[in-house]
């Protein structure tokens, strides 16, 4: 009796049957995604980012203006879009702006959703969202061998690597400022930095921008709070120039109108400006009714002011 076997066989190397699982695991990983996104019926979803603005409900996921990991913000681009945000806030950079464009279109092929709207955050002076820590007047190496790097430990973002990276590692620091009182050497400093107008304008002429967050210290307030105190005690007289009301000497060093008068031109195509800046007392409100003034000609979008 003699028997016949035939046996087919296909055999993998190692690295495509590592491919292999892993393409399973992904493809079951986005099915999950899916089902869940599908099932938990997020409520901003059904609506767009402007009806979640006037409706009150609108969600913004902050990258942080300094951070500039793209790849953390590809992936924090791709969940928060999946969890229904409404806007994502990102570094005024081009390759961080590209990076959050990733995130959504690899959501998006997830499953069926609305885009969320993107938006650069830029600064018109000083401001502690716009600056990083370095470490200076020494060599990283040299850091003592007994000294606990406490710099290390207190960094939420991991941006600090003595060993492996040699320091500060720029990308991922934004500037939370928990490592500058803790080092028992005092080598660390803050290096703050203004956003460039001429770049910014690039930026917000991209098809893949929608929206711009300008953080303003009002730091024109030195200058216009003192206007605004004189004008109170002298009946809206100023005698920092001796014009009635809002001197001009007031807004032509104002550097937000510095920082609107480069970028104007470029603000067509923007569904919302937003305006972030701190109570300054019984002045605010003039502060923002002059730097909406400035603002009004070439405004042709939503405007949004954040006053903390």
């Amino acid at each position: 009796m003699a028997l016949s076997f035939s046996i087919s066989a296909t055999i993998f190397p190692p690295n495509q049957e590592e491919s292999k699982f892993k393409n399973r695991k992904t493809a079951k990983g986005i099915e999950n995604a899916r089902n869940l996104v599908k099932t938990s019926r997020v409520l901003s979803l059904a609506t767009s980012p402007h009806e979640s603005l006037q409706k009150g409900n609108w969600v913004k996921l902050i990258c942080g203006a300094s951070f500039e990991d793209v790849v953390d913000i590809r992936n924090l681009s791709m969940v928060y879009t999946l969890a229904g945000v409404d806007c994502i806030d990102c570094a005024a950079d081009a390759a961080v702006v590209s990076a959050v464009n990733e995130g959504i279109d690899a959501a998006m092929e997830v499953v069926e959703l609305r885009r969320p709207w993107v938006m650069i955050s830029v600064n018109d002076d000083d401001d502690l969202h716009f600056r990083k820590a370095v470490i200076a007047e020494f060599d990283p190496d040299d850091c003592p061998m007994d000294c606990s790097r406490p710099c290390e430990l207190v960094c939420p973002a991991n941006a600090i690597k003595l060993d492996d990276h040699g320091g500060v590692i720029t990308e991922r620091c934004y500037g939370c400022g928990r490592c500058f009182p803790v080092c028992p050497y005092d080598k660390i400093r803050e290096v703050t930095y203004i956003r460039d107008v001429a770049t910014t304008s690039e930026l917000l002429r991209r098809s893949d921008v929608d929206a711009i967050e300008i953080h303003t210290s009002g730091r024109q307030d030195l200058i216009l709070q003192f206007c605004l105190w004189k004008t109170k005690k002298k009946k809206n007289y100023c005698d920092v120039c001796n014009v009635i009301n809002l001197c001009d000497v007031c807004r032509q060093t104002d550097p937000f109108k510095e920082l609107w008068d480069g970028l104007r031109n470029s603000t067509e195509c923007m569904k919302l400006v937003a305006i972030s800046l701190p109570y300054t007392g019984d002045s605010t409100m003039s502060v923002m009714n002059e730097m909406h003034s400035i603002m009004e000609p070439h405004l042709k979008c939503l405007n949004l002011w954040q006053v903390c």
